[in-house]
């Protein structure tokens, strides 16, 4: 880490550039150093910026953490969006569909060391409870699956929308955090438990 880098302040009307330029400074000592090692000092350091201005932009470690994730999770989600389309099939686009976004999220090197090294806790509740910008993004890319499946008859009416999407994302979240799985432990996972919940009764 250059040591010497030059310490400037950061204007009130470039708050939002400042962001993206200490999330990118960011990155780049998580890639070097792992995320568990990295300090804001050195994300500080590497921004080129002082400790006091960085933490006027992020309040602290894992606010700054949460909105790298936020962005990782922007771009996973157009992967998923493109895939779900080519679903025709209710139950297939839920347990497949399901599989590829958990594969996504795996596949995002900083994503997943992240979620795996970083050891608070808070990430893992922040994937639980996304803020209310990113349940809506997701609550869009899953309404077609949720409303084919309305449709063909194959969702319990006492079931809202809102929480077929919080009974999604909770799984996910689990096959996520579940590194022993192979995809044909989460399809079972999925026929055995998250469908049958989604099912009605008489299904």
């Amino acid at each position: 880490m250059p040591r010497e880098a030059k310490i400037i302040a950061v204007p009130t009307g470039d708050r939002k550039d400042a962001k993206q330029k200490i999330c990118d400074a960011a990155i780049r000592c998580f890639e070097q150093y792992g995320p568990q090692r990295t300090s804001m000092a050195d994300i500080a350091e590497e921004s080129g910026i002082s400790r006091k201005t960085l933490y006027r932009i992020f309040d602290d470690r894992a606010s700054l953490i949460e909105y790298i994730l936020l962005r990782r999770m922007y771009i996973m989600a157009d992967k998923v969006s493109e895939k779900l389309a080519h679903y025709t099939d209710y139950e297939e686009a839920i347990v497949e569909g399901s599989i590829y976004s958990v594969n996504v999220s795996k596949g995002d090197t900083l994503f997943n060391d992240i979620l795996t090294r970083d050891t608070n806790h808070r990430v893992e509740m922040f994937l639980l409870g996304p803020p209310d910008e990113v349940r809506q993004d997701i609550a869009e890319i899953w309404s077609g699956v949720i409303a084919l499946g309305r449709q063909n008859g194959q969702v319990r009416d006492d079931l809202s929308d809102e929480r077929v999407l919080e009974l999604l994302i909770s799984t996910h979240v689990l096959l996520l955090m579940r590194d022993d799985y192979t995809d044909a432990d989460r399809r079972q996972f999925m026929n055995e438990f998250l469908l049958p919940a989604l099912r009605p009764a008489h299904a």
